[in-house]
């Protein structure tokens, strides 16, 4: 993916060129990261797109799980979901370097699950314990649960190059968004603070066409830290002030569009084949 800022406008070009060029000034970095400035690679938001900001790889088909009373979470995937019987079938738990938790038939685990807008919070009893070909458990879920709305409008995982507009220009990467906010990741030594008044240029695909929109927003996180393995990266979260209602349709067009893609697992496999033919009609 290239993060050059020619997907953006030509006025936001000149103006990344003269800041670029300008700018000599020494930022302070960010608090969550020691590495010094000069050794921030220069393709560093590059690669945290390429590793980091697949979809279908943060997809929110995982679930927390805690077995019995523990205060341990682990994190697993859900393979299936037989609906009649109320199961899912799931991976089974490891830990951080892939060593298999002990768990055993008849265990009952609480577990969470967060969607695009409700946190769950449920049961679920081990039926059945698989080893080949993948350790698997089959889940038979309890027949109460509980759910809050953590926000009224949907948010999706996308990627979507953008460019922030302050002082200057700050190339970032969109990772979540709805119509009313969205989680980018930038540089850690392009700084931004609570409450500073920022335009976020994006350029979503809906239909087959590209439309530019430029969105007044407000900071609202201080710098929250990138994985580990992403020690250049931070997010910052933005609320939006104001969409006219062609770019609110817009981006609930493409949010909705960005969810279908994320839950649409199967899809993802068979297109990860090394050799796919495009039929014609």
């Amino acid at each position: 993916m290239s993060f050059s800022a020619q997907e953006m406008s030509d006025e936001a070009v000149k103006e990344h060129r003269a800041y670029s060029a300008t700018d000599s000034r020494s930022r302070q970095l960010n608090p969550f990261h020691i590495t010094l400035m000069s050794s921030v690679p220069r393709n560093a938001l590059e690669i945290f797109s390429r590793d980091f900001g697949d979809v279908h790889t943060r997809s929110r088909v995982n679930i927390l799980i805690s077995p019995n009373e523990s205060d341990k979470t682990f994190s697993i995937s859900v393979l299936g979901v037989l609906s009649a019987r109320r199961y899912l079938i799931v991976s089974a738990p490891t830990t951080v370097d892939g060593s298999l938790i002990a768990v055993f038939k008849g265990q009952t685990l609480t577990c969470r699950w967060f969607n695009a807008s409700t946190a769950f919070l449920f049961t679920a009893n081990i039926t059945k314990i698989l080893f080949e070909p993948e350790p698997l458990l089959y889940l038979r879920l309890a027949d109460r649960l509980s759910r809050r709305a953590v926000r009224n409008l949907p948010r999706a995982l996308v990627k979507l190059p953008a460019v922030i507009k302050t002082t200057g220009v700050i190339q970032c990467l969109v990772v979540d968004l709805s119509v009313t906010g969205a989680r980018i990741a930038i540089v850690h030594d392009s700084e931004l603070h609570i409450g500073q008044q920022v335009e976020l240029s994006v350029k979503p695909r809906v239909l087959d066409q590209d439309f530019l929109l430029r969105i007044n927003s407000t900071v609202m996180t201080h710098a929250e830290p990138a994985p580990s393995s992403f020690p250049y990266i931070v997010f910052y979260g933005v609320k939006f002030d104001h969409l006219e209602d062609m770019d609110m349709l817009v981006l609930q067009a493409y949010v909705q569009e960005c969810l279908m893609n994320e839950t649409d697992s199967l899809a993802h496999v068979l297109l990860a084949a090394n050799d796919v033919v495009e039929l014609k009609e």
